[in-house]
């Protein structure tokens, strides 16, 4: 009879650790993988994810050892300034982890910088590399000599990356060289490292939150509507949720934030009137878009 007791203990116990583990890797296979990105047929975040007019070059900055510093993005154009995105890795990634994104963003007339660094969350490392773009804007043997509005940068970044461009705008001296700030999977304040930490509260331009649904653990959506709600009232804001982004959707290629977050960009340094319909107003696309939910915004003009 003990015998027998011990056999179904043991066959449930091993049933139970066999449902656990399946639960586990269907857990970690949705927190990592995302749904196929779709665009509707003439919408703005269908026109917007496509590729823009420019070509792109690339250059990759070295210091006096070799070791890389930046990768830049820009298009190819002639006695054209362009606007500048600063962009903020996630922990452990690299150019490499966004290169798709990044040209995209260069064919829309963006010139993008990345630094090689995988930890980017104070802020240090983007203000740096927005830095070094403005004083190369300024030397006369640099190619991008006069080739970038210095008065219209943005930032941008994912994860760790996303905190630190929040934190470049509100910890540095020079953080009003910034006038948008993007913030992709932004991690709740329990993830973050304690140099990393920060406070939406300082922020002085317009936000945008972008977070996916099946990134409910590092970055849910009632975490992302906290860091919006702690804004200054008068402050334009967005957030938005797109449905089966995980928490590395944005790389590669952008994926579903693609669109909206190039979109983004053209509307609040380039003044792209067709690009602000896609957020402003009672029509705002993105607040009828099947493909998002949970869109909150306030004082976007």
């Amino acid at each position: 009879m003990k015998r027998v007791i011990r056999s179904k203990l043991f066959l449930w116990m091993t049933g139970v650790f066999v449902i656990l583990i399946a639960a586990f890797c269907v857990l970690s296979f949705m927190l990592v993988n995302s749904v196929s990105a779709t665009f509707e047929t003439g919408s703005l975040e269908e026109k917007y994810a496509l590729p823009g007019t420019y070509e792109v070059d690339t250059l990759e900055i070295k210091d006096e050892q070799g070791e890389k510093l930046y990768r830049i993005y820009s298009p190819k154009s002639t006695a054209v300034f362009h606007p500048l995105i600063a962009w903020g890795n996630g922990t452990g990634a690299l150019p490499d982890n966004y290169d798709q994104l990044l040209r995209h963003l260069a064919s829309w007339g963006f010139v993008v910088i990345d630094t090689y660094s995988q930890t980017t969350g104070t802020g240090k490392e983007i203000m740096a590399a927005i830095q070094y773009m403005l004083n190369e804007n300024e030397a006369t043997v640099s190619p991008f000599y006069h080739r970038v509005q210095k008065d219209r940068v943005g930032a941008a970044g994912h994860s760790q990356g996303s905190t630190g461009v929040i934190n470049a705008h509100t910890n540095f001296e020079n953080g009003n060289l910034i006038k948008t700030v993007v913030s992709i999977a932004l991690p709740e304040l329990k993830y973050c490292d304690p140099e990393d930490v920060y406070d939406t509260s300082a922020l002085k331009v317009p936000f945008f939150v972008i977070g996916g649904t099946r990134d409910f653990i590092i970055s849910p959506s009632d975490s992302n509507k906290l860091a919006l709600d702690n804004t200054n009232p008068d402050l334009p804001v967005l957030m938005a949720m797109a449905k089966g982004a995980a928490h590395t959707a944005i790389e590669q290629d952008g994926g579903q934030h693609r669109g909206y977050l190039t979109a983004w960009m053209r509307y609040q340094l380039m003044n792209d009137s067709e690009a602000r319909m896609a957020f402003v107003g009672e029509n705002a696309e993105i607040e009828m878009n099947n493909h998002w939910k949970d869109v909150i915004s306030a004082n976007l003009q």
